[in-house]
């Protein structure tokens, strides 16, 4: 039974994916790099203080926090089952009533926490710099303000100046998942004036334009950026966002084609291939990937509704009613799933069952 699948579903929620801004450190960097910009120890030593009370954080902080080794890999083995989970997070809160959130490591591993935090008039943004951002409960705390960079920028000023470029490039980046758009872009600016065709710094500037759906800029950043470093796969990803915005699927796809094979079990690399494969209609290898998309949903707890909405659709696409029907059932069964998303799932299976196209 073929089934015809149109463009018109309703629009998927790619909360996690910031994939123009992944920025991760480049395979060239020069190792070892400063312990400054390898480890949060600024984070620990500046950013949380005497008055930093009980600490929620993120893995990639535990080598740098103090304590025995057993006690804190306890701790990160709780505080690490909720990390995709801002209900499960709010409900262990409840129970540790943390002080203080330090989130350190790549902002894509905990999106959904972050914008919570972000989000929340109870938490107040404290500080931000090349590996950390922190929170502090919002009574009694000082918010962060650009100023409060500029003792850092110093301290880096006396290394190599790679390592100063990429201190202020990877907290561009976490200041543009803050949604800091002002203090990322000012910041960028002076960067770029070091050094115009630094690959990680056009990536920013890539994503700080595609977050404000500025698409030719975003392109040409991005484009610019992979010709100064073809192996840097942020840049890649970058370029495949703004060609997707474009509408050059088959462009986007032959980059997002490379990501997932260089880097399989990259989330967000996995996103963007999930989004430009079902414009592209490849629908086949849409269904490999989402399949995977939601196999690590179901390993970290978070919904998987929408994601099945998607692979409903693209069973259908390829003929195959059965699974289809079954992915919307299960797509159904989601209570997160949006209103229009649930009418379309429901109207697809009668639609499947009557031999009609999915319209």
């Amino acid at each position: 039974m073929v089934l015809t699948v149109s463009a018109s579903v309703p629009q998927i929620r790619w909360s996690l994916l910031l994939a123009a801004a992944l920025l991760s450190l480049p395979a060239c960097a020069p190792k070892p790099l400063s312990s400054e910009l390898s480890t949060p120890v600024l984070a620990v030593e500046q950013g949380l203080g005497k008055e930093a009370g009980k600490v929620y954080f993120t893995p990639a902080a535990l080598s740098a926090l103090p304590g025995s080794a057993e006690e804190k890999a306890q701790r990160a083995a709780a505080y690490s089952a909720v990390l995709h989970n801002p209900k499960a997070w709010r409900a262990l809160y409840r129970q540790e009533r943390f002080d203080t959130v330090l989130l350190t490591g790549d902002p894509a591993a905990f999106r959904p926490l972050l914008d919570h935090l972000r989000e929340s008039s109870d938490w107040t943004l404290t500080y931000v710099d090349a590996t950390s951002i922190i929170f502090r409960r919002t009574s009694g705390a000082t918010p962060w303000t650009r100023v409060a960079l500029d003792p850092l920028l110093k301290r880096f000023s006396e290394l190599p100046q790679r390592e100063q470029l990429l201190f202020r490039t990877q907290t561009v980046y976490r200041l543009t998942a803050l949604h800091r758009l002002e203090e990322a872009k000012a910041l960028l600016d002076e960067t770029l004036r070091l050094d115009p065709d630094f690959p990680p710094a056009l990536t920013e500037l890539a994503s700080w334009h595609a977050m404000q759906a500025q698409w030719e800029p975003a392109l040409e950043a991005a484009t610019r950026a992979v010709k100064g470093d073809r192996d840097y796969l942020p840049a890649v990803a970058a370029e495949a966002n703004a060609l997707f915005a474009h509408g050059r699927f088959q462009e986007a796809l032959a980059r997002t084609r490379r990501l997932v094979r260089e880097e399989p079990e990259n989330s967000a690399s996995l996103y963007l291939h999930a989004k430009v494969t079902h414009a592209a209609r490849a629908f086949q290898e849409e269904i490999e990937v989402l399949e995977k998309i939601i196999a690590i949903a179901e390993a970290q707890e978070m919904p998987t509704g929408t994601w099945r909405v998607y692979l409903g659709q693209a069973y259908g696409a390829t003929g195959n009613g059965e699974p289809a029907i079954a992915e919307f059932k299960l797509a159904l069964e989601d209570r997160t799933l949006s209103e229009a998303e649930r009418k379309f799932a429901t109207r697809a299976i009668e639609r499947i069952k009557d031999r009609e196209p999915i319209l």
